[in-house]
């Protein structure tokens, strides 16, 4: 059996009431994670089949964002999210270029910057 992060807990003060693994915030949007993996990318025209411990996050409409450009996966060894670009144009994490390419997962931390494209969101972890 595949070992979960401790249970989701509440986000913020803000958001007393919600309970999620994380959060992220972008510019126009606040998305909160209650998924164990989460996918990152532009609109479908059909929805994503998704497993059911999979999330999918709607970032923008724009061409230049992948469908599926980030996954992010729960690490239960080591407690930790790791994200892995799938879109060809890559993206910046903490102002550090991550590429498809180089296909090797990176580990989020608390309050990380993501900017795909011209969209910066924020990965939040709840205060423990």
């Amino acid at each position: 059996r595949k070992a979960l992060p401790a249970s989701p807990r509440t986000m913020g003060e803000d958001d007393r009431d919600r309970r999620a693994y994380a959060k992220l915030i972008g510019e126009k949007f606040v998305k909160f994670v209650d998924k164990t993996t989460f996918i990152l990318g532009r609109k479908a025209k059909k929805e994503h089949k998704l497993a059911d411990d999979q999330q999918f996050i709607c970032i923008s409409d724009q061409k230049n964002i992948s469908r599926k450009h980030v996954i992010v996966t729960y690490n239960p060894k080591d407690k930790g999210w790791y994200l892995e670009c799938k879109g060809k144009n890559g993206l910046f994490v903490n102002g550090k270029q991550v590429t498809a390419e180089k296909s090797r997962k990176t580990r989020l931390t608390d309050k990380a910057q993501l900017k795909i494209s011209d969209v910066t969101l924020y990965f939040l972890l709840p205060q423990t």
